[in-house]
């Protein structure tokens, strides 16, 4: 009635009235609701439920499309949360999680916009970089390194240990790149 474009399902039928003709029968009903929810579930099934980052399944889907020669030099960068288990042991997995909703909003806040921020594990993230090349990639690193020098938190000092690798070259392995990147970090 006011206007708006609202989602529906219409279900018809044919069948024959009492004069032997053709008529349509239909239903529609708004299905709005239901359209939310799928987004909502969507959305879950490719992001981390405490930081909103993209997750494991994401980055990995994700990976192969940027894999490509257009998007060279692809620059991964890893990261992963010093003393995390030590937090969490001595004042609660709160706590923990507290640190890495920092750390992510940091990544995330110090990364472009066309960059793929995703938190792989439970201390770990990656970051990809497409047509980045080492210089970019270590403006962007510094930018996240102070951005962790300046944090403050209650009782804990907030680390990360960071590594990068860069893909140059379309014959170079997406997996080698990533084991060269764990190995710096």
């Amino acid at each position: 009635k006011n206007g708006d474009i609202i989602w529906v399902e219409v279900s018809i039928k044919y069948r024959y009235n009492a004069d032997g003709d053709i008529e349509i029968v239909g239903v529609s009903r708004n299905i709005e609701k239901r359209k939310k929810a799928e987004k909502q579930i969507e959305f879950l099934s490719y992001h981390d439920q405490l930081t909103g980052l993209y997750n494991r399944r994401y980055y990995d889907e994700d990976l192969k499309r940027l894999d490509d020669e257009k998007y060279l030099p692809l620059t991964l960068i890893m990261a992963d949360v010093n003393g995390l288990k030590l937090t969490n042991d001595a004042f609660g997995h709160r706590v923990g999680d507290i640190l890495l909703e920092k750390v992510a909003c940091i990544l995330k806040n110090e990364c472009r916009a066309e960059d793929i921020v995703a938190r792989i594990g439970g201390d770990e993230f990656v970051i990809l970089l497409p047509e980045t090349d080492a210089k970019n990639a270590d403006i962007i690193i510094k930018r996240i390194n102070a951005a962790i020098a300046n944090e403050k938190m209650d009782n804990n000092i907030l680390s990360l240990s960071i590594g990068i690798a860069i893909k140059n070259d379309v014959s170079e392995d997406i997996n080698d790149i990533y084991k060269k990147a764990e190995d710096e970090m």
